[in-house]
């Protein structure tokens, strides 16, 4: 137990940075300090009887556990320190992934650690009650992940501790993990319960001192601070890194140093507004010139960097703050709690200071991340001009981290004001209430128009930060001073209303804020979500990857995600990520239901609540639009969408009679586009434009000055299908006539520039319907044809439309389920294989027709016929390109899970633009066997110049494998102008490919000892393979065949076509 005397006395904590040889400058700057105080003392006093704790991180954490762990008096430290710098970097490494030798930094740790205590594996912890530790030792690591975006450091402790206990080691491990940064040393794996690999802890925590201060107030949550002593090892631009060679710095530690550079003193700034209103506590050294240009490991620069850290300490203004430093820890007087020194009560102290009786602007979350840019450019703009009035405009969509981004701006930037006003602008009332609480605390007057005008005449720097300014009708302009006499104000106003970036005034003021880069999403997901565990496994970290790109990274869905993981006992974000993509609504909801403890912010709204208040506003056209705009793809979409659609309505013509579905969206999308046809039918583009407005307006939508389209944030675009009043079946097939609409049937370059931009809408409409019906999907075809795409796998519709005749011989709409069991079989058969068919390379299906007793399948007419036909009629053609062409149809239909099983030239046919597409699907299978009757192919029938030995023996069945085999087969045929295997009879054929396993006569066509023909003649060698895994897919085939050209090939082969086609 303490006395009542130790828990009287102030906490004295000191906390050195990491810096590699630089480090020696915080040991001389801490010897000032121990001079200073030995001086007031009258004796010799040491770092060890004298601080409660010293940390430290990489070198840092080196000095730490000599001073603090091994009790090394400072002189001895220093020249220890010097000795280890030598030994360690004396030597660089010729070849290996690192640039110094890891047994030389074991070797004299080792070393050094039995010189001091007579064992070299003594151990860190000291295996003591921590009561009677007097002087208690932290050093920083970091797990060795791939990723480096977990901030959540490893503490290695001299002392016992049972929540989060650091891992159990020896001094020296300790030291070698705290140095051991990625390129210049190996890793170390620390054996324990669990074996865990770490690097130097100056990744991301070269100056650890807000982690100290948790640390502290862990152990001491009641006791006070006396002083706070942190010690950097100089100012730096950049480290400097070696050259470039492979043996030295790679890029990522080059980053990873510069980070190290930027968050040392970037910590530091944060350590003076945190104590920025209490004076005599907190106490920062770091040399500010001459140490720039220091390398890392730069051991014979010792005595540079010595001399420039004693000029630095000569400077009257470093001298009295060494002064008062030791002052300070000598008097040890409780200045301020461990848990003020955290930063939690700050806020609240330091506003009653500034204004007695106002309300305080909320301190930013404690897990805020990102945004780097947004906050040096709103800071530069209100930190302009003085005598000038600045106002500053943050607009974006709600959910999108406005406002948080501005608290921690209004955090960075405290110090600089004499008054802080924070508004909710949600209402003219609450905004006048507000003003008018400042104007009665400041004795200026009551209401909110005196509050105004002193603020305008003051003569003070003040800041007034406007937020929730979301609704249109409320003037916010009147509110804001229209001027800043004497040291000048700013205003920042956060809205989701971009129209309001019309009142910003000064350079840089106006920030759009749109979704975190990915990796500060992920950063801020993993921080959230595993609070309780600061080792998350990677595949968490990979899961967090891709669960911010569902989120779009929206803060907002990220933080409420976060906290719901982190609440339910053993969700992992593996785990969330499955249900978020099957339970997004929900998901998302689920925060609102959290308890009020384990929520992170004090806002009622949820991801998709928050832009309920958008939609409340918007106009009736408005919302039908977004209803439209909902099931199409969230980016690209374009005015000439709606603009060709409605020109369009009133000629299109569908190959089949509209459904009672199709009829009611085309009546409903026929009458929402006629509202902007003007009274001759012409489009009013003003009209369309209005109600585009109206969206953007609310930041539901963004335009692209780039692409001239609009876009809609992923999950804004999900929330709008919930908002949506008609059944989810009727609005998708209203986006989908919108779209079948628009797709004419010309060919010019206006027309085929279109199409070439609708693909993702197409693909967005076939995935929201699995039973697209065909009337659209000829249209859609069109799409895909010229953007070279496919959709994802379409299912067939319940019911096919077939076209039966009737008794008076016409044609009239049917189902199959009036038709014969024979015909249903054999229909469904080939319905349930085809139907899924939509690509420019595959014969598209429109539907079937039994006419006379015989069942006909109806898709487009193919002028030029069969594949044969057409060479033999157009001998000049690219030959190369066709292959490649039915190669890309072949792959197609193996990528949805499509076997063709009767792949020839026979079954090729050719459109009347010379594109091939694969037909004939009688033996085709679908792998997916979801119905009764595509289980088999017993009535399938062999090509044996084309069919795999596994088919001709009935070894195998028909697969992948075969058709690459068919494929193969295929090119010869094209290729050579004959067939497999020419003049051959079947049985000999049978014989060569079973027996003999001898390919087809290598034709002329394709020329031995050149390298394209060796190079496809080897190709198709491997898919005939006689071992059907050993042949290449067919994409691979396909790929090839695009890099290959009849002049390539063979010139004479070319130069013989072109002279046979004129």
């Amino acid at each position: 137990m303490q006395s009542d005397q130790e828990t009287s006395r102030g906490l004295n904590i000191l906390c050195i940075d990491g810096g590699g040889v630089r480090g020696v400058s915080c040991l001389i700057i801490l010897k000032e300090v121990m001079n200073c105080v030995a001086l007031k003392a009258d004796r010799t006093v040491h770092p060890h009887e004298y601080f409660d704790f010293i940390a430290g991180a990489g070198t840092g954490g080196i000095s730490a556990c000599m001073l603090g762990r091994l009790r090394m008096p400072i002189d001895k430290a220093m020249s220890e320190y010097a000795k280890l710098m030598k030994e360690v970097f004396k030597e660089k490494k010729m070849t290996g992934p690192t640039m110094y030798k890891g047994t030389k930094l074991q070797g004299a740790l080792k070393t050094m650690v039995r010189e001091a205590t007579g064992d070299e594996e003594e151990m860190m912890s000291e295996f003591e009650d921590i009561e009677h530790i007097a002087c208690k030792t932290i050093v920083f690591a970091k797990l060795n992940h791939t990723h480096t975006i977990v901030d959540s450091p490893v503490l290695f402790r001299s002392y016992a501790v049972t929540t989060n206990p650091g891992p159990d080691c020896t001094i020296w491990e300790a030291s070698y993990a705290t140095m051991a940064l990625p390129n210049l040393f190996k890793s170390i794996i620390v054996k324990s319960s669990v074996n865990q690999s770490f690097v130097g802890g100056e990744l991301g925590y070269c100056n650890p001192i807000a982690h100290v201060l948790l640390e502290v107030h862990q152990i001491y949550p009641d006791r006070q601070i006396a002083s706070i002593i942190s010690i950097g090892a100089g100012h730096t631009r950049t480290i400097q890194a070696p050259s470039s060679n492979s043996r030295h710095f790679g890029k990522y530690l080059i980053a990873a140093i510069k980070d190290i550079t930027i968050d040392s003193e970037k910590v530091a700034e944060e350590m003076e507004g945190r104590f920025e209103g209490t004076s005599g506590v907190y106490f920062r050294f770091n040399v500010e010139q001459g140490l720039q240009n220091m390398k890392y490991g730069s051991w014979e620069m010792l005595g540079d960097a010595t001399q420039h850290t004693r000029a630095y300490l000569q400077k009257r203004q470093t001298s009295r703050k060494v002064e008062d430093a030791a002052r300070a820890s000598m008097e040890r007087r409780g200045s301020i709690s461990t848990k003020y020194a955290t930063g939690e009560t700050l806020r609240a102290v330091s506003v009653t200071k500034r204004l007695t009786g106002f309300k305080s602007c909320p301190a930013p979350t404690k897990f805020y991340t990102g945004n780097e840019d947004e906050n040096t450019q709103v800071i530069a703009c209100i930190n302009g001009e003085m005598e000038k009035l600045c106002v500053c405009v943050v607009y974006g969509l709600g959910g999108v981290g406005k406002t948080q981004l501005v608290l921690k701006v209004v955090e960075r930037t405290w110090k600089n004001w004499d008054h802080i006003i924070y508004v909710d602008a949600s209402s003219t009332e609450v905004i006048e209430n507000a003003l008018g609480e400042f104007g009665t605390a400041k004795k200026i007057g009551e209401g909110h128009k005196e509050a105004i005008s002193w603020l305008e005449s003051c003569g003070e720097r003040w800041l007034v930060v406007f937020d929730n300014v979301d609704t249109p009708s409320t003037n916010i302009q009147q509110y804001i001073p229209r001027s800043a006499r004497g040291r000048g104000g700013s205003v920042i106003i956060i809205t989701r209303l971009p129209d309001l970036a019309s009142l910003a005034d000064g350079p840089g003021s106006v920030c759009h804020l749109s979704s975190m880069s990915q990796a500060d999403a992920t950063a801020l997901l993993v921080k959230i979500a595993s609070s309780g565990d600061p080792c998350p496994s990677d595949d968490d970290i990979k899961a967090a990857e891709t669960l911010v790109q569902d989120f779009g990274c929206l803060p907002l869905a990220i933080v409420h995600a976060g906290a719901y993981i982190a609440y339910l006992p053993g969700m992992t974000i593996t785990e969330s990520r499955s249900l978020f993509l099957t339970q997004r609504r929900r998901m998302l909801e689920a925060y609102n239901e959290l308890p009020i403890t384990a929520k992170l912010d004090q806002r009622g709204e949820t991801v998709y609540t928050t832009w309920r208040m958008c939609y409340d506003q918007l106009k009736p056209k408005s919302r039908q639009l977004l209803w439209l705009i909902a099931y199409l793809h969230h980016d690209g979409i374009s005015v000439d969408i709606f603009k060709r659609a409605a020109r369009e309505m009133l000629t299109k013509t569908y190959p089949l009679p509209l459904t009672d579905l199709e009829s009611q969206a085309y009546s409903h999308v026929k009458q929402y586009l006629s509202t902007f046809l003007d009274s001759d039918g012409n489009w009013d583009t003003i009209k369309f434009t209005e109600v585009m407005a109206d969206l953007k307006s609310y930041s539901l939508i963004e335009f692209d000055q780039m692409n001239l389209t609009y876009r809609m944030h992923v999950l804004v675009h999900d929330w709008a299908k919930t908002v949506v009043p008609q059944t989810a079946e009727l609005a998708i097939e209203c986006a989908a006539t919108l779209l079948s609409l628009s797709i004419d049937l010309e060919e010019d370059a206006e027309s085929l520039a279109f199409k070439r931009q609708l693909g993702l809408h197409v693909t967005s409409a076939l995935t929201n319907s699995p039973y697209i019906g065909t009337n659209h999907k000829n249209y859609f075809g069109k799409v895909y044809h010229h953007t070279s795409q496919w959709s994802q796998p379409v299912k067939p519709i319940q019911h096919p439309s077939i076209l039966v005749e009737t008794s008076t011989g016409n044609l009239e709409q049917s189902t199959l389920e009036d038709a014969p069991i024979s015909t249903k079989m054999h229909a469904a058969r080939e319905l349930h294989t085809w139907g899924k068919c939509i690509h420019p390379n595959v014969l598209q299906l429109y539907g079937l027709v039994v006419f006379r007793g015989r069942i006909g399948m109806v898709s487009p007419w193919m002028g030029r016929g069969s594949l044969p036909h057409y060479l033999e009629r157009t001998p000049g053609v690219d030959r190369c390109h066709l292959c490649a062409q039915i190669g890309d149809g072949l792959s197609y239909l193996h990528h949805i899970g499509i076997i063709h099983g009767d792949l020839k030239g026979a079954n090729v046919l050719v459109s009347d633009d010379g594109s091939p597409v694969l037909t004939d699907f009688g033996n085709s299978m679908y792998l997916d066997k979801s119905m009764k009757f595509t289980e088999t192919t017993s009535s399938s029938s062999l090509t044996v110049r084309w069919s795999a030995a596994e088919l001709i023996t009935g070894s195998g069945a028909h697969s992948k494998a075969s058709d690459v085999y068919a494929l193969a087969m295929t090119i010869y045929e094209v290729l050579a102008g004959t067939l497999p295997y020419d003049e051959l009879r079947e049985h000999t054929i049978i014989y060569l490919v079973v027996t003999e396993r001898k390919p087809p006569k290598r034709p002329w066509s394709i020329p031995a000892g050149k390298e394209v023909g060796d190079r496809l003649w080897n190709l198709l060698l491997r898919c005939w393979s006689f071992e059907s895994e050993k042949r290449p897919s067919a994409n691979e085939v396909t790929e090839v065949m695009k890099t290959i050209t009849p002049s390539s090939l063979s010139p004479i082969l070319n130069k013989t076509l072109e002279s046979e086609s004129l």
